[in-house]
């Protein structure tokens, strides 16, 4: 990534737009990673006098994105108001787990290689026209959001990938809405997620509450980024709330995006499963897991299940902090509430080299890279060599 340092010494440059002016730094192809201003004291005329001089100093770095805006282009797609279809009284929750959706920069930063499994994305979403579940539910992390992390080293490689992010998110999440329009969507909040609010609170503290006249969500939240109101998606935040699937049944289920971790496969189901009184689904171990626990009390026996379908990252993939190898798996998640016993059943469908088995049908993915980076403008989700390549 191309940088640059900037400096100015004396009475006249002051304040970092004065530095900026006088370089005459194009705003719209270099941005400001960091800047600093000193000041002293210096006599002058043999002591007699005084005056203040300073330096103003500034690190600047090549754009490769816009500046961070709302998804662009933004698409309207609103929520049918009617129910969907109904077969012998069952009703479909639909559980879409981890997508971490981001991007790394290769080809000396022509080309954003994603951490997400385009073509896994793309089987669920032939599934989704398919099945056209009552409720589909976004178990969270569904951007990774890297150049955020306040815990992690940023790298090169992963800075400026927040606006392509946020642009293919919400370009995914129209397609979404649109092939399943009258499902409920919900958007659970994750713990990358909340990356946003933790940057803002510990490195912009002033910027965590503005928001426009008359409206109440800041300028930084995702429900602005993403246009969740353009689609009539419900955001559950902050990372930790959870949410409750058919509470009028026999066994209501808990649905949140998770925080605990165990070691070892189907660990973390049985660690839910032993502690819990309710049927829980739940992303973040990105690990494929169900476990089933039988309670027997004075209302009889009780069976709760404890659900993790995975996720949908790219494995292996370039994201960070995660070995090459990860034990990792890919699957979605399915609840069918059957009307006629008011009874909950919890399935996993496991996407395998981007294939889903369901009903009889197998429905397959494909890498739709060229589409979006038509529809939201970014060239570089294709590249010269990989265009070339695939």
């Amino acid at each position: 990534m191309e940088e640059v340092t900037i400096s100015a010494q004396g009475q006249r440059v002051k304040t970092l737009k004065q530095l900026l002016k006088h370089a005459n730094v194009d705003t719209k192809k270099w941005r400001v990673s960091s800047w600093r201003c000193n000041s002293w004291e210096q006599s002058v005329k043999g002591g007699e006098e005084t005056i203040t001089l300073y330096q103003v100093k500034a690190n600047l770095e090549r754009k490769l994105e816009p500046d961070r805006k709302p998804a662009h282009p933004a698409r309207t797609i609103p929520r049918i108001e009617s129910m969907p279809g109904r077969v012998c009284g069952l009703r479909t929750t639909l559980f879409i787990p981890d997508l971490q959706l981001g991007f790394c920069w290769r080809d000396r930063y022509t080309y954003l290689e994603p951490m997400h499994d385009r073509v896994a994305m793309d089987a669920v979403m032939s599934l989704v026209k398919s099945m056209r579940p009552e409720n589909v539910v976004l178990l969270g992390d569904m951007l990774d959001l890297a150049p955020w992390s306040t815990r992690f080293p940023r790298k090169p490689e992963y800075r400026q990938t927040t606006q392509p992010s946020i642009d293919e998110l919400h370009w995914w999440l129209a397609d979404l809405r649109g092939a399943s329009p009258a499902s409920k969507i919900v958007y659970m909040a994750g713990n990358h997620e909340a990356r946003v609010d933790r940057a803002v609170v510990e490195l912009l503290p002033e910027a965590s509450g503005i928001a426009p006249a008359l409206e109440t969500d800041p300028v930084l939240s995702l429900n602005r980024l993403l246009h969740l109101d353009k689609l009539d998606i419900e955001y559950i935040g902050p990372y930790g709330a959870d949410w409750w699937l058919w509470p009028e049944s026999n066994s209501p289920v808990r649905v949140t995006h998770g925080n605990k971790i165990r070691s070892g496969a189907g660990s973390t189901a049985t660690a839910i499963a032993k502690s819990s009184r309710w049927s829980e689904v739940y992303g973040h171990i990105h690990k494929v897991e169900m476990v089933q626990k039988t309670f027997h009390g004075p209302s009889g026996p009780q069976t709760v299940t404890a659900m993790s379908p995975g996720c949908l990252v790219r494995v292996p993939g370039p994201t960070p902090g995660v070995s090459l190898a990860p034990d990792w798996q890919q699957a979605v998640g399915l609840a069918i509430l059957d009307e006629n016993t008011n009874d909950v059943h919890i399935q996993l469908l496991p996407i395998t080299n981007g294939r889903i088995v369901w009903d009889g049908q197998v429905f397959e993915g494909q890498d739709p890279f060229e589409r979006i980076a038509f529809e939201t403008g970014w060239r570089q989700f294709i590249g010269e060599k990989h265009g070339q390549e695939r």
